[in-house]
């Protein structure tokens, strides 16, 4: 079994990705393309992938919120309860980042993207519990919500946000921004920080036709057949 490191989905295209472990950051790709007369075409693709890119966006996104809140917002709420509402701006702000992205995927993509994102979603979640390649009707099975979307890192960041302002509000006692930082960051694909996350893939997938399932199954066996070309991975699609 792959480890998958990432799914990706367009409107007539669905992508895995998995790590090779023996090369560390050499990545492979397969995705599988919808043709207009009704087969399925794969592209291969192997490329030079490092998380630090991923990091340091993080580090400034982020960051730049904790170091707003601790050496600006808080010391103003502090002198002057009345402007206790600052506490949110960096929450404000990453909930009108995570909508601004949640229409730009849905206006670009269409509906043909919500429906291979769900099936991107339901197939990986297939492939993770049965440690193989689905079948069609194994993959309907399951949910169409990740716990570990992509956007499962701002939900964390807002969440994080609302139980420091519940815990101050509350309580007085200020929890450190590091901390609202790192454990939601650490945790973010658990509960509770992930739900805003599976709420927000309600509206960036849509129920799947068998063609989106067929699709993403048929992305995951050219990945394993990628790393494993000896090894039978035909499924009953």
């Amino acid at each position: 079994m792959l480890e998958i490191s990432s799914g990706r989905s367009q409107k007539d295209r669905i992508t895995f990705r998995s790590t090779n472990k023996t090369i560390y950051f050499v990545n492979k790709s397969a995705t599988a393309i919808s043709n207009e007369d009704g087969t399925i075409s794969i592209d291969y693709e192997e490329y030079e992938s490092s998380p630090i890119k991923v990091l340091v966006f993080t580090l400034l996104l982020f960051g730049t919120f904790l170091l707003l809140k601790t050496f600006v917002l808080m010391p103003v709420i502090e002198n002057n309860g009345d402007l206790i509402f600052l506490y949110f701006i960096p929450t404000i702000a990453c909930l009108i980042l995570s909508i601004y992205e949640i229409i730009s995927l849905r206006y670009k993509g269409g509906k043909e993207f919500l429906k291979n994102h769900a099936a991107e979603h339901m197939v990986i979640a297939a492939y993770k519990k049965l440690k193989r390649i689905p079948t069609l009707e194994e993959a309907k099975k399951c949910s169409r919500i990740n716990r570990s979307c992509g956007a499962s890192i701002y939900s964390a960041f807002i969440t994080g946000q609302l139980i420091g302002f519940s815990v101050y509000f509350l309580t007085g006692f200020i929890i450190s921004e590091f901390v609202l930082f790192i454990v939601p960051l650490l945790f973010s694909s658990s509960t509770p920080f992930n739900l805003l996350g599976k709420l927000a893939q309600f509206f960036t997938t849509s129920k799947a036709d068998d063609a989106n399932i067929k699709l993403a199954i048929s992305a995951i066996t050219a990945l394993e057949d990628l790393y494993n070309p000896n090894k039978e991975t035909a499924t009953n699609l």
